[in-house]
């Protein structure tokens, strides 16, 4: 198998760059709360919904896709209003793209967020900056871990080596599922799952990924 030099890195958004798992929780609660009184969830099962489409996660519950739409309209109303009250960027992340991108490295947000509920925290912290482009869930059929979104990234690219980052094991098996390498993030609350994935690069710091990309490229 020839090994191909890393020339693009490919991001999640939530739970990856920028810290918002718990806001997520928390308005999954919300919205559930008013549509479905009488169920009760653990924290498990709230956590368990984080990285899948919201589609995917409202249907569980119901298989009306005009009460899955006002859901998800629900939450998204629910999640903007205390949006930046409560997210915040993960240490090393803006240093770290900005290396990419002086470097030529192509850098890509592959979401499972439609791109307008994504681009409010992609501005506001500046990522647009370094990001070359995005893949939200408006580009796709079949989102993470479908390796539909990477493989449109790429594409976009004309990508040779690229690795798949998430704090999510669908992020590590949409990148897996393209046949691309993978990397794995400490601070994920799904640890453990991650690592059952064997991740090829795994962060306890982001700016760990510049010695170990640079690391890989170096070796024959």
């Amino acid at each position: 198998m020839i090994k191909l030099k890393i020339d693009t890195l490919l991001f999640d958004l939530d739970g990856t760059l920028v810290d918002s798992v718990g806001l997520i929780m928390e308005t999954l609660k919300k919205t559930l709360l008013l549509y479905f009184p009488s169920w009760i969830g653990t924290e498990a099962d709230y956590l368990r919904m984080v990285g899948p489409s919201l589609a995917d996660t409202f249907g569980e519950f119901t298989n009306d896709s005009a009460q899955i739409e006002t859901m998800i309209q629900t939450y998204r109303d629910i999640y903007t209003a205390s949006e930046f009250h409560y997210i915040r960027i993960y240490p090393g992340v803006l240093e770290t793209l900005q290396y990419f991108h002086e470097k030529k490295y192509h850098l890509a947000i592959i979401t499972t967020k439609f791109y307008q509920s994504a681009a409010p925290s992609i501005r506001h912290f500046g990522l647009d900056r370094f990001i070359d482009t995005v893949i939200a869930l408006d580009d796709v059929v079949r989102p993470k871990p479908d390796p539909e979104s990477v493989l449109a990234a790429m594409k976009r690219f004309s990508s040779q080596g690229a690795v798949m980052i998430g704090d999510s094991p669908s992020d590590l098996l949409a990148g897996q599922n393209a046949g691309i390498l993978t990397g794995g993030v400490d601070w994920s609350y799904k640890q453990k799952e991650l690592q059952a994935l064997k991740p090829d690069f795994w962060l306890k710091d982001f700016r760990d990924l510049i010695a170990q990309i640079e690391k890989y490229n170096e070796e024959e």
